[in-house]
């Protein structure tokens, strides 16, 4: 359903708010819950357009727009949105405005994510438009002031001309030119973690949120996957021989946030009024007559594909990407199910790019080929010279799917190690800073795949939840479902926004719960792994498999059920162990 709401509509609603309630905050508040309201009621099928890729706004001049990814980074200094009374949107330069404080969030593409953008035909190839060289961070300005997006059609060649760019500038270095800078590669440019995966999202966009109440009550987060709704800034999307660039001096490029030396044809501006969580609870619960239905259906199609026929594992692959963090107890996660698979030959590629197809919010695959890079960035870290919190390969957005070559983990850098053991075990991002290392608290699934006995394993990749992979039918030969991996893809995001909550007042569920789990660790002496370990304890990781065997059917807290099915499920797999 096609979605329209102009930008003068918006603008005239807004003055007539703030003259009714005499709070310009409180119209803006309105205005939020108002086109959220309208933007919901035309779910699904919502059609608007995309800041991502930038190649779909055509014809985005005053119209309401999307802009749907990942929270990466916040401005640090203080900014704010200088708003006309009379005309809210439109030139500012009277002497009746207001200015309110804002908030400029750098907004990227979701790392790993291939089904949240319409990206067209591929003009080049993948590995040439993530890895080409362009200037480094410095050389190329854009003016920071709020502009009209032309009407004309978008140059669908901006990023083949900062190639062009590029390339002369490697003519000029071949000639003995100096260079003040190293070159950095078009997504390292532009601080994305990984090169995503079309050559059309090498794109970034500043996204400016006015404080109001609102704001104050649905918090925004680092990491988070979010749709902005607003207006594109005037000509963000132009090209960089259209646009006028201001050069700084050498304390104005010290001292300003990086995105302002960023080439303008990469990066587009939103004035955001509206927004939303992508897996917020919505405000209408899917019925549970939906997951009852399909569960069964999407246990087969694990089984039938990935697992090659092994049930017990499709099972715990179905939980294993149920699971989410509900919440930190202690600087202990909760609710998450780092799963480790364990086989005589397994191919961490293949398993990465069939999660990648069903995975709700993304998936990236760490491998040798990554983890053996010279120029490896692990975790973000502040960049003093281009004044940037650098990115790293471990910050990605809540919900993404990590694969692990558990091979290549264990040939990697004890700094990999300790990070990887902070976001996996302690579900936080480290970000160091020069004096102290803040950390993020964060929502990642890890899978991790290996070829040697969990006794062999490095302790880092003992888990608590391993499954031996026993496959029955070669993948040539399996019978499919009538699912496609889309339609998996839709129950397992329907599922990840399943509320997850404690029932506090049943406390005879939690003494029943207490009492199997002691009956069985007594009867399956194996299954205890005794690690000291809270989130890595074979107890803890119980627990979240029933949470997660909950939310799989649709509800939000753990029923007997749920409880006998794990405990079976558990004996299983201990059995194929041993």
């Amino acid at each position: 359903m096609e979605f329209s709401c102009c930008q003068a509509e918006i603008g005239n609603l807004i003055r007539e708010k703030t003259e009714e309630l005499n709070d310009i905050g409180a119209a803006l508040a309105f205005v939020h819950h108002h086109v959220l309201s309208m933007v919901q009621k035309s779910e699904p099928g919502l059609s608007m357009p995309d800041v991502f890729p930038s190649c779909a706004l055509q014809s985005a001049s005053g119209k309401l727009c999307r802009c749907r990814g990942m929270i990466q980074e916040v401005e640090p200094n203080l900014s704010f949105y200088r708003a006309s009374r009379s005309d809210f949107f439109g030139a500012s330069g009277e002497e009746n405005v207001a200015l309110l404080e804002a908030t400029l969030l750098y907004v990227i593409p979701v790392p790993g994510n291939s089904h949240f953008y319409r990206v067209p035909q591929e003009t080049m190839s993948e590995e040439r438009a993530a890895m080409h060289n362009l200037p480094a961070v410095g050389q190329v300005f854009g003016g920071r002031k709020r502009r009209e997006r032309s009407d004309g059609p978008l140059q669908s060649s901006a990023l083949e001309s900062e190639m062009k760019q590029s390339r002369q500038e490697e003519d000029s270095q071949s000639d003995g030119a100096p260079q003040p800078m190293p070159q950095l590669s078009l997504y390292q440019k532009l601080n994305l973690p990984h090169p995503p995966l079309s050559g059309f999202l090498h794109t970034a966009c500043v996204v400016t949120v006015i404080q109001h109440p609102a704001v104050e009550r649905d918090r925004l987060r680092i990491n988070d996957v979010v749709d902005f709704f607003g207006f594109l800034d005037e000509d963000s999307a132009m090209t960089g021989d259209q646009m006028a660039t201001c050069p700084l001096d050498e304390f104005g490029a010290f001292a300003s946030w990086h995105v302002e030396q960023l080439p303008p044809s990469l990066l587009s501006r939103m004035t955001c009024i509206s927004w939303k969580n992508v897996f917020a609870t919505p405000i209408y619960p899917v019925l549970t007559n939906y997951f009852e239905t399909k569960r069964p259906l999407v246990l087969a199609y694990l089984a039938n594909t990935i697992c090659q026929g092994d049930a017990l594992l499709a099972e715990y692959i179905l939980l294993h990407l149920s699971a989410r963090v509900i919440t930190h107890e202690s600087a202990t996660p909760v609710g998450d199910i780092p799963l480790r698979v364990e086989a005589q030959a397994i191919d961490p590629e293949m398993w990465s790019s069939f999660m990648r197809s069903i995975a709700p919010v993304g998936e990236v695959l760490l491998d040798a080929s990554l983890l053996s890079s010279v120029d490896l960035c692990i975790v973000p870290r502040q960049d003093h010279m281009a004044n940037v919190l650098r990115t790293g390969v471990l910050q990605l957005a809540n919900g993404t799917h990590v694969t692990l070559d558990c091979q290549a983990v264990s040939k990697a850098s004890s700094a990999l190690h300790e990070a990887l053991f902070a976001v996996m075990h302690k579900q936080v991002l480290p970000l160091e800073y020069p004096y102290q290392v803040h950390e993020l608290p964060i929502d990642l699934s890890f899978l991790a795949l290996s070829t040697a006995r969990i006794s062999e394993e490095m302790e880092l990749l003992r888990l608590a939840v391993s499954v031996r992979w026993q496959p029955e039918l070669p993948m040539a030969a399996m019978d499919h479902t009538n699912l496609s991996a889309e339609d998996v893809q839709d129950y397992f995001s329907h599922v990840r926004c399943v509320c997850r909550r404690f029932d506090c007042e049943d406390n005879s569920q939690a003494h029943r719960l207490a009492e199997k789990l002691v009956c069985f660790s007594q009867s399956v002496p194996s299954w205890n792994n005794h690690d000291p370990f809270i989130h890595n304890n074979s107890f803890s990781m119980a627990a979240a498999l029933m949470r997660a065997c909950a939310a799989s059917f649709g509800r939000e807290t753990i029923s007997d059920g749920d409880i006998d099915q794990i405990l079976s499920l558990e004996r299983d797999r201990v059995a194929r162990r041993c």
